[in-house]
C-alpha cells in the first residue's frame, strides 16, 4: 500500500476547502491557463528574440513606443542573463506547471513533494521576475511588453501554490495552523492583485510622460 502523503489526502481533511486553490477543477484550471499564457508570451519573446538577429532594423510587434519596447530591451546584457535569452527559460519552465496542472484536473494525486518543488521553482521565478522588473523599468528604462505579461501570471501562480502547500500542510503542521498564514493564504487573489497594482503604480510612475500625454 502506498502510504506516500499527498496533497489530496490533505484536501479531505482540511477545514478550508471554501477556499479556491483547494479544489481540484478551478485550480488545475488557473494553472493550465495561466502556464498557456506564459508560455505563449515567453515563445512570442523567443520569436521576437531571433528575428531581431536575423534583422537588427526590424521593427517587432511589441515595439510599441519608446516607453515600451521588446527590442530596445533585448539589446542590453540584462536580457541574457545565464548567457541565453531569457524567455528560453520561460518556455521551459511554464511547461512544468502546466502539466502538473493537467494531472491535476485528472484526478492524480501528486506527492506533497511536486508541488513544494513546484513552489520553489515558482519562487525562483517571482524573485527573477523582481529583478527584470527592476532592471527594466529603473535601469533600462523601456517596459517589455511580453514581459510584463509573464509577470502578470508568474505572481498569481506562486501565491496559489503558496496557498495551497501553506493550507494542505505541504510546509508543515506549524505553518498550516498558524491563523494568520492561513488567512493569507485564503487571501492570495487579494494579496497577488495588490503586488501587481503596485508595479502597475511604479510603471506608470515611472512613465508617467507617456501616460500623461494620454489624457
Amino acid at each position: 500500500m502506498n502510504t506516500t502523503p499527498t496533497q489530496s489526502d490533505d484536501l479531505e481533511s482540511a477545514d478550508t476547502a471554501s477556499s479556491w486553490v483547494l479544489r481540484s477543477v478551478p485550480f488545475g484550471i488557473f494553472l493550465v491557463i495561466s502556464s498557456a499564457i506564459g508560455f505563449l508570451a515567453s515563445f512570442s519573446l523567443s520569436a521576437e528574440k531571433y528575428e531581431k538577429l536575423a534583422n537588427p532594423d526590424v521593427v517587432l510587434s511589441c515595439d510599441l513606443n519608446p516607453f515600451f519596447s521588446c527590442g530596445s530591451v533585448m539589446e542590453h546584457p540584462e536580457a541574457e542573463l545565464l548567457g541565453f535569452p531569457n524567455q528560453l527559460m520561460g518556455v521551459a519552465a511554464f511547461i512544468i506547471p502546466l502539466l502538473l496542472g493537467v494531472l491535476i484536473l485528472s484526478g492524480t494525486r501528486l506527492p506533497r513533494w511536486v508541488m513544494v518543488g513546484l513552489n520553489i521553482g515558482l519562487g525562483c521565478g517571482v524573485a527573477l521576475v523582481m529583478f527584470l522588473f527592476y532592471v527594466s523599468i529603473y535601469k533600462i528604462g523601456v517596459g517589455c511588453p511580453w514581459c510584463i505579461i509573464v509577470w502578470t501570471v508568474t505572481i498569481p501562480m506562486f501565491m496559489a501554490v503558496t496557498a495551497r502547500n501553506l493550507l494542505t500542510g505541504g510546509f508543515g503542521r506549524r505553518a498550516a495552523d498558524n491563523a494568520v498564514l492561513r488567512v493569507l493564504a485564503k487571501e492570495n487573489i487579494a494579496l497577488s492583485v495588490l503586488w501587481m497594482l503596485i508595479i502597475f503604480a511604479c510603471i506608470v510612475v515611472q512613465f508617467w510622460a507617456f501616460f500623461s500625454s494620454l489624457l
